[in-house]
C-alpha cells in the first residue's frame, strides 16, 4: 500500500492511500463541508471528484459559489437537459451545450419544432433523470474509437466536431450518465442529483451550426440552474421585473400610457 501526502488550501497536510478518490479524501478531511464540492482542483487542474489521487497533490474544492463551480454545475445541467430532450424526441442530433453567463444552452437539430409548450414536459423529464441520481462517468477513448462511437450514435455534428474542431486531439473524453453519452471535456458534478430542483427552461432561439449562416439552422434551448431554489426564484423575479420595465418604457414611447 503506497501512502502519499495531500494538502488543502488552509496549508494542512495529510497522509492518504494512493488511488483514493478526491471525493473520499475531501469527505474524510472536511466532513459535511465536502458535500458542497462540485469538482476539485488537483495541483491547479479542475477534475471530477471521482478522480483517483495517485501522487502528492494540493486539493482545492470547487463549489457553486465560485465562477468555475457555477460553470461546471450548469454545464452538467445542460447534459441532463439534452438527455431529457432525447428521451422525449428520439433521433435528435446534438451540437454543443455550454454554460454561459446566468445559465446554459444546448443546440439541437430535430424535426419537432420546440415551443414553450414543451417546457413543462422537458422539465418533468429532467426531474426524473435527476431522481435516478446516476453518476457522471468519464470515458477517455483514442481518436479513432471516439469517432466510431459518435458515428454509431448517429450524431453527425459530433463527428464533424471531432474531425474539425478537435482535429489535433489524440484522445477524446465522453461523459455518461445512465444510457446517455455525450462527447465532452468536463469536468462534471459527481451525479445527477447534485443538480437538485433549482432549474428552469427560459427560451428558444435559432442558431446556425458553427455560427455559419450557410449551414443548417439549429434550435437553441436556453435554461438556468442554481444551487438553491430561493436563488432561482430571485433570479426569475429579476427577469420578470426587467420585462415589466421594458414594457413600461415601450408603452411610453408608443404613447400608450
Amino acid at each position: 500500500m503506497k501512502i502519499i501526502n495531500v494538502s488543502l488550501p488552509d496549508g494542512s497536510a495529510h497522509e492518504v492511500e494512493a488511488g483514493t478518490s478526491a471525493m473520499e479524501i475531501l469527505k474524510d478531511l472536511l466532513g459535511k463541508q465536502a458535500s458542497r464540492a462540485i469538482a476539485v482542483r488537483v495541483n491547479g487542474d479542475a477534475v471530477d471528484l471521482a478522480t483517483p489521487i495517485t501522487e502528492e497533490s494540493l486539493l482545492e474544492p470547487i463549489t457553486f459559489d465560485s465562477e468555475e463551480g457555477c460553470r461546471i454545475y450548469r454545464h452538467s445541467s445542460a447534459h441532463i437537459m439534452a438527455e431529457a430532450v432525447l428521451d422525449l424526441f428520439p433521433g435528435v442530433k446534438f451540437a454543443i451545450g455550454p454554460a454561459i453567463e446566468n445559465g446554459f444552452y444546448y443546440d439541437f437539430e430535430l424535426d419537432h419544432v420546440l415551443r414553450e409548450e414543451d417546457f413543462d414536459a422537458i422539465e418533468s423529464e429532467m426531474a426524473k433523470i435527476i431522481a435516478l441520481d446516476e453518476p457522471f462517468e468519464r470515458l477517455v477513448e483514442p481518436r479513432a474509437e471516439a469517432l466510431q462511437i459518435c458515428q454509431d450514435m448517429h450524431q453527425p455534428l459530433k463527428v464533424e466536431h471531432i474531425q474539425s474542431g478537435l482535429a489535433a486531439e489524440e484522445t477524446l473524453s465522453f461523459y455518461r450518465q445512465g444510457e446517455f453519452l455525450d462527447l465532452c471535456r468536463g469536468p462534471h458534478v459527481r451525479s445527477a442529483k447534485v443538480i437538485g430542483r433549482a432549474f428552469k427552461l427560459l427560451s428558444i432561439a435559432g442558431a446556425y451550426w458553427k455560427g455559419d449562416h450557410k449551414r443548417q439552422q439549429l434550435q437553441r434551448l436556453y435554461a438556468t440552474a442554481f444551487w438553491e431554489r430561493s436563488d432561482l426564484e430571485a433570479y426569475l423575479e429579476r427577469l420578470e421585473e426587467a420585462r415589466r420595465r421594458d414594457h413600461r418604457v415601450l408603452g411610453r414611447q408608443l404613447g400608450l400610457f
